[in-house]
């Protein structure tokens, strides 16, 4: 019996990427590999925007301060580690711990600014009473005012973020909230 042998070609579909999009993935790539430079620990970019100006909160004169911090800022996953059980984490283990990382790339010069993000779940878990227990500060906090993204980091520290773009803006907010209030377990 004599069979017929079907032969089927496959035909890849070579996708075009526009000329938009392709500039976008090299400038992640670059935005990434610039990063990595900085915090081997990087696994992810999760968002970047091209500019942004850091502002810090005077405690004593109770006003915003422009800071000589400017460039583009990226938020990104780190790769972290949860200290060993029933030990007390010190500053040091506080420095591997951060799930998120926040940088801004200066433009001014060489130093630039960058800040760790803990979800207040694990900062709360690790350090009840804060890091310094004078100021009891034992989460960060987050909020979007005006044209300014607040964040208050574990040493009671206030930052603005002034972005330009407000969809940029609304969505790195949305991302930092989701960074500090994410519930979900990494013990």
């Amino acid at each position: 019996m004599a069979g017929k042998v079907s032969t089927k070609t496959t035909t890849v579909k070579q996708q075009k990427i526009s000329t938009k999009k392709a500039l976008e993935l090299y400038k992640n790539t670059l935005n990434f590999n610039v990063i990595s430079r900085y915090d081997p620990q990087i696994k992810q970019l999760l968002f970047n925007t091209s500019h942004c100006v850091l502002y810090k909160f005077n405690d004593d004169e109770e006003e915003w301060v422009k800071s000589d911090y400017q460039g583009t800022l990226a938020l990104y996953l780190r790769d972290f580690q949860v200290p060993a059980q029933g030990t007390i984490p010190s500053y040091q283990d506080l420095q591997t711990l951060f799930c998120y990382g926040l940088i801004l790339l200066n433009r001014n010069n060489p130093e630039c600014f960058s800040i760790g993000l803990l979800p207040n779940k694990v900062s709360t878990h690790f350090f009840p009473n804060g890091l310094n227990s004078n100021l009891g500060v034992s989460e960060m906090c987050a909020e979007l005012n005006d044209n300014l993204i607040i964040i208050k980091n574990l040493l009671g520290d206030i930052y603005g973020l002034w972005i330009f773009n407000e969809d940029e803006r609304d969505k790195l907010f949305k991302l930092i909230e989701f960074c500090l209030n994410n519930t979900s377990s990494i013990f």
